[in-house]
């Protein structure tokens, strides 16, 4: 009896333990409250809008538990200056199409007068539907940017379009978290093809970079997702080109979009961890996909506001599944189907403090990369630790191609620790501008493992190891290079083992210099 009434209590405390545990964990939903929007209320579309984020505004102070949902009636309506958003606030624009007829932002979160840490600002924003029009082929004086979002969180944007700015972004965020983008379309830039204006930009949280968005601190954004949107006739498509010392953005999940007709770089993330880059399909490119771990000009990457920077060099990010074809449109950036890229500051640089910026654990891989310009079809430069695997890439360098490279088709400086196996490689022009390309090139004591790799019709060595460097370069099948299978040289060693030639004499199917080893 007593045994059993052991058991009746345990279970009982059971249950009260569960409970408190649900009772902790449970969200529950807001009550929605709908609005149509009077868009003729006030005496502009702007101030009718206005009036109604206003009065949501005003309404979260006493209760934040309500979400309102806010309806736009079809129609095109004029937009003179900023609307400013707050919380708990789902705007639905199907059918609306707002222009801006203003030298200003179009959308901020809250008023120039608010300041917040982190990212503590306004949060649980939606928008739906509907079209962002910049007016900027009309009006060059209107290069702002669209939409400014500086710390919020939990934002969405489902089925919007953004387009026509004039030398500018089209939407940027900085010190941002949960922040997606779904079924989003990015188009129409209007000014020069050079520059570094992202159409979709994740900013660094600096005065110089993000003004109006007391207070500046240096907070990253994270868990940031675009999935599913286009982007078209830009200057360049998505990403980073600032950065702070030892401050990243993290989370950053960029997958199954469409990047068309971009001058420059369709995706470039600068001090991005933990990223994913997966199943983009980009076409007609200037250059596909940049990770780096710092400026690679030195340019716009700064100390921290406060302490030293903590340098984190392991990425764990990864680029794959991705479809890149990058065309000659004679960027003046180096046009590569993608890049990996850290480096090692000995001194004080443009006051960016040394360390040790190199790149670790990035994975590379199931990639189909077809090259269009003179320049390289995969790049790493202070890579350490990472894979290069089951690419497909195809080096169609032509005749009249411009670019300062060799158009090799991997090309590995100064790393350690990385894997290139499993990547099939074909060279399908011979001229002028190829002439000098190379499959897998590893230079300035880089070390490599080199296995199972097809490389086809190189026009010059299909695998070179120089410069001090080693590599183990095994069961790799060359054929038809246009000099040698196999090159090392200028002090380096290989060991080589169970490659597969054809179309190649003996003599040219590993080669050294005198200062050189191979060891089969």
């Amino acid at each position: 009896m007593k045994y059993r009434k052991s058991i009746l209590w345990s279970i009982v405390f059971l249950f009260i333990l569960v409970g408190c545990v649900m009772s902790r964990t449970t969200s529950y939903a807001k009550t929605k409250q709908y609005i149509t929007v009077d868009m003729q209320a006030k005496s502009t579309p702007r101030k009718s809008l206005q009036a109604v984020f206003d009065e949501i505004g005003e309404n979260n102070k006493t209760n934040s538990n309500i979400l309102y949902v806010v309806t736009i009636p079809r129609g095109t309506y004029e937009i003179n200056g900023v609307l400013r958003v707050f919380s708990n606030t789902y705007v639905k624009m199907k059918g609306v199409t707002l222009k801006r007829t203003s030298a200003k932002s179009m959308l901020h979160l809250g008023e120039d007068a608010d300041a917040f840490n982190g990212y503590n600002g306004y949060h649980d924003i939606t928008f739906e539907g509907g079209t962002w029009d910049g007016n900027g082929k009309e009006h060059s004086k209107y290069d702002v940017s669209i939409v400014r979002l500086g710390h919020g969180k939990k934002i969405t944007f489902k089925g919007v379009t953004f387009t026509n700015v004039v030398e500018a972004h089209h939407l940027e965020m900085a010190a941002c978290r949960d922040v997606v983008f779904d079924k989003c379309t990015f188009s129409n830039f209007v000014g020069k093809s050079d520059g570094n204006v992202e159409a979709l930009q994740i900013d660094i949280m600096r005065k110089s970079h993000f003004p109006k968005y007391d207070k500046y601190d240096d907070t990253p954004c994270k868990n940031i997702t675009i999935k599913n949107c286009k982007f078209y006739n830009l200057q360049r498509g998505m990403g980073t080109h600032s950065g702070v010392a030892g401050s990243y953005h993290e989370n950053i999940t960029i997958s199954n979009n469409v990047f068309e007709n971009i001058q420059g770089y369709a995706i470039r993330g600068t001090n991005y961890r933990k990223a994913k880059i997966k199943n983009n399909k980009i076409n007609n490119v200037g250059a596909g996909i940049m990770l780096c771990n710092m400026s690679t000009s030195r340019e716009n990457f700064y100390k921290p506001l406060s302490g030293k920077p903590k340098i984190k060099n392991n990425s764990y990010s990864s680029i794959t599944g991705n479809t890149i074809t990058v065309t000659d449109k004679k960027y003046d950036a180096a046009g590569y189907g993608i890049a990996v890229y850290g480096d090692i500051l000995l001194k004080k640089t443009n006051g960016i403090p040394k360390g040790n910026y190199s790149i670790k654990q990035v994975k590379v891989s199931d990639n189909v990369i077809t090259m269009k310009n003179k320049e390289y079809g995969i790049w790493l430069y202070r890579a350490n630790n990472s894979t290069i695997s089951n690419n497909k890439i195809t080096m169609s360098i032509p005749g009249n191609a411009s670019g300062i490279y060799y158009g090799n088709a991997v090309h590995m400086v100064a790393g350690s620790g990385i894997t290139i196996k499993n990547n099939s490689m074909t060279f399908t022009s011979k001229n002028k501008k190829s002439k000098y390309s190379c499959g897998i090139v590893i230079l300035s004591y880089s070390n490599a493992t080199i296995t199972d790799n097809v490389i086809n019709n190189s026009c010059r060595d299909g695998i070179r190891v120089a410069y001090g460097s080693y590599a183990t370069i095994r069961n790799n099948t060359l054929k038809k290079p246009g000099r040698y299978a196999v090159y090392v040289y200028k002090k380096s060693q290989a060991h080589c083992k169970g490659n597969k030639f054809y179309k190649v004499s003996k003599k040219k199917r590993m080669k050294k210099d005198k200062g050189s080893k191979i060891k089969k």
